[in-house]
């Protein structure tokens, strides 16, 4: 039934995504504590610092996929960006529903909700891939480099706001 949402050509680049995903929540640890390592992998247990692990896989396989299928660039990047901010916010709304529901958060739920993210974010990018009429490539790319500098920036200066603090 997966494939009703997602693309059955989309379904390799989930599962690497996924895989990638997976690996960097490790590799501040197994890096030594890499001050470069941290700009990418999480460093805390915070939900800021878990976005990262959709948003950086999600653009290194972006960037993949974009060399090894050639679309057009706005459209595809404008697509691929529409699908990580979306889900980027669904894996937030959803944690802090269900954890403040329940009162704490727990590590399957959080697992799960990883792969939620990842999925909405190929399935939101595939069908606004098919409904947006994007020519300009700079816009787009800005909006990618912005993204990166904010994990940069608030990977460095945390503001102290529960998204950016590690659960108690």
């Amino acid at each position: 039934m997966m494939y009703r949402f997602v693309r059955r050509r989309d379904l390799p680049f989930i599962l690497i995504t996924i895989i990638i995903g997976i690996f960097a929540h490790f590799m501040y640890e197994f890096s030594g504590r890499n001050p470069i390592t941290a700009l990418i992998a999480p460093i805390n247990e915070s939900v800021w610092e878990h976005l990262k692990l959709l948003f950086f896989p999600f653009l290194l396989v972006s960037l993949a996929e974009y060399f090894l299928q050639r679309p057009a660039p706005a459209v595809f990047f404008a697509a691929r960006f529409a699908g990580v901010w979306t889900g980027m916010l669904a894996i937030t709304f959803l944690y802090y529903g269900y954890s403040g529901i329940l009162g704490k958060n727990y590590t399957p739920i959080d697992i799960f909700l990883f792969f939620a993210g990842v999925m909405t974010a190929y399935c939101v990018s595939s069908k606004c891939s098919k409904k947006l009429h994007v020519r300009e490539s700079l816009t787009i790319f800005l909006c990618w480099a912005f993204t990166v500098l904010m994990f940069f920036v608030f990977t460095c200066f945390p503001p102290e706001i529960p998204l950016f603090l590690p659960p108690v």
